[in-house]
């Protein structure tokens, strides 16, 4: 195979690739953290690590985030996600 060859088939790859893009989800239950990406898939606290706190209460003890949309940023081949933020 020319070098040639081997430098598309390379670049080819790198262009398939889903990459590691922010994706965003819905909290929609806590304290058990259950956010839903798309129609089926429900991530769980096992599948998640944040960088702001989702449990964040009003003066009557709600969870203000519930139903929120948050980003997510897969990480470990998409098996994983790290809240990066929760939209307003």
């Amino acid at each position: 195979m020319s070098g040639i060859t081997e430098l598309a088939k390379m670049l080819k790859q790198r262009d398939n690739s889903d990459g590691y893009s922010p994706v965003i989800g819905t909290i929609i239950e806590l304290p058990n953290i259950k956010i839903r990406l798309g129609d089926k898939v429900i991530l769980t606290s096992a599948h998640i690590k944040s960088c702001v706190d989702l449990f964040q209460t009003n003066e009557d003890g709600q969870y203000i985030n519930i139903g929120k949309e948050v980003v997510l940023l897969p990480y470990a081949d998409s098996q994983k996600f790290i809240v990066i933020g929760v939209l307003i």
